[in-house]
């Protein structure tokens, strides 16, 4: 494996946790997934794994894999990601996918693998050597949580940075619903390839199938990554958001209070339905 710049891997890693410190998150790093599991269990929009991190259903060597835990003030579960060590000398993530691509399917969908299919990509065929899975990534969303803020951006490339200092891996990979893919999650997780296509998963009383794209990066990409300083990113999209703020207020102002609306009736045969709170996947 090639050698790390550990002043430029570590420095990022200490940026990403002081920016979390600012924001009230305290962060935990542990190895045994049994605990991982039991954290995500105090949450209700977050208590699934993947096979591929959960302790019941995979074998894990704590010295091939880690998890990161950030609770806020209050103790509540916030964040999580996990990351895993894949030895593929002599071999390629195309033929590890292959064999074992339903290892990788979304803890929170019942999935049917008849009718799910592994689709190669051209980047597969030369991922290969020492490589890491990055996933379980997940921020709660709501009023108390922080979805849409600078953290969604730097949050992810702590586990990148880590993974870095650990194993010094050929490559990371991951994988991501296209919607989250075409908003830019990729490029604000800081993965710079991106391929279409991949995986299909058939679910359970559903006809549809269900699409996830690869990202991945190559040890180029993440030395690369970690010269760059994180809270520069971060304070740029928190302006943004701020700006985008004060123009919804100031859009709500020029537009003056609402007058009184006028009740409408429903049609006799017409029920008003709520909708049921649906549960935040993982990103």
């Amino acid at each position: 494996m090639p050698g790390v710049d550990l002043c430029s891997a570590t420095s990022y890693f200490v940026a990403i946790a002081e920016i979390a410190a600012s924001k009230g998150i305290r962060l935990t790093i542990g190895s045994d997934f049994t605990e991982f599991q039991t954290h995500l269990d105090t949450q209700s929009q977050r208590h699934v794994l993947s096979p591929m991190f959960d302790a019941r259903k995979s074998s894990i060597p704590p010295e091939k894999a880690f998890w990161i835990a950030g609770f806020d003030e209050n103790n509540e579960l916030v964040h999580t990601q996990a990351m895993r060590l894949i030895d593929l000398s002599g071999s390629t993530l195309d033929g590890h996918l292959e064999q074992h691509f339903c290892d990788y399917r979304p803890g929170t969908l019942e999935i049917d693998e008849s009718r799910s299919a592994y689709i190669p990509t051209p980047g597969l065929m030369n991922i290969a050597g020492h490589i890491c899975y990055h996933g379980e990534l997940w921020l709660k969303s709501g009023p108390r949580g922080y979805r849409g803020t600078g953290l969604t951006a730097v949050l992810p490339r702590l586990a990148l940075a880590l993974g870095l200092l650990r194993w010094s891996p050929d490559f990371i990979f991951g994988f991501m619903f296209p919607i989250a893919a075409c908003r830019g999650l990729a490029a604000r997780e800081g993965y710079m390839h991106l391929e279409p296509g991949c995986i299909e998963w058939g679910q359970r009383g559903d006809s549809d199938l269900l699409e996830e794209w690869l990202v991945w990066m190559s040890r180029a990409d993440l030395d690369y990554l970690v010269s760059i300083n994180p809270g520069v990113l971060y304070e740029k999209i928190e302006a943004t958001v701020t700006a985008t703020q004060r123009r919804k207020v100031g859009a709500k102002d020029r537009l003056g209070k609402p007058g009184p609306v006028k009740e409408r009736r429903l049609p006799a045969r017409a029920t008003a339905i709520p909708r049921a709170p649906q549960q935040d996947p993982p990103t």
